[in-house]
């Protein structure tokens, strides 16, 4: 097991410094709408279950490695969206996979709405507690994204299943794109450079007083 998890580790690991340069090179990330990256938990914060996962975008793509050892599995795809996200949490939860905690974003690509968070908490059902991280603005990297409202609405709406981790205010004092000092973006203001990616895992980390089953927001 210890091998097979160092080894899913180095393959992420590989692909998030290979887009890394890319992104580095041209100026700007080349991360590409097609395939699915993921990798899973080092470690387990919820002993009775499944870690939690996020399921996101290309944001969550160079933070694979990191958010894996904080005891966080990721399903990411470049250009997903918050529609895409739920038909993932959909297909996990007919195979039994689906664990207690569910960290979601893509809503920077094409928006959310009401109707989409009741449909992600139908599809999850009231055992799972969803995290909805905001984001920057996919386009101009300008904070918020659009939308953002809307999840802080869902959270009040649904106190004991959902709650918004929120990024943007987090990392304000750091969205700044390298090779600027303290920053932990790349240049196009949205994705986490690999200083960033490690902050965004950490600030995460914070998420995992959710994580055990029966856990739910107050």
């Amino acid at each position: 097991m210890r091998a097979r998890l160092a080894a899913i580790g180095l393959g992420v690991l590989c692909v998030a410094a290979g887009l890394a340069a890319s992104a580095q090179g041209s100026g700007e990330p080349a991360f590409g709408c097609k395939g699915v990256h993921t990798g899973e938990a080092t470690v387990n914060p919820n002993p009775k279950g499944l870690p939690p996962i996020l399921i996101g975008d290309s944001t969550v793509l160079l933070p694979i490695p990191n958010l894996n050892a904080v005891g966080i599995s990721v399903n990411g795809r470049g250009c997903r969206g918050f529609k895409e996200s739920i038909h993932v949490a959909a297909r996990l939860k007919a195979k039994h996979r689906l664990p207690h905690l569910v960290l979601m974003n893509g809503y920077a690509n094409g928006g959310a709405n009401t109707k989409l968070i009741a449909e992600a908490l139908s599809v999850m059902g009231k055992n799972h507690v969803l995290g909805l991280l905001t984001e920057y603005n996919a386009d101009t990297g300008h904070p918020p994204a659009p939308d953002t409202d809307i999840l802080f609405k869902a959270a009040k709406q649904n106190r004991h299943r959902i709650f918004v981790p929120d990024w943007v205010q987090y990392s304000r004092a750091h969205h700044k794109a390298e090779p600027k000092p303290g920053a932990w973006f790349l240049p196009d203001l949205f994705h986490p450079n690999f200083t960033g990616a490690d902050a965004y895992a950490q600030f995460l980390a914070t998420t995992l007083r959710y994580a055990p089953n029966g856990r739910f927001p107050k």
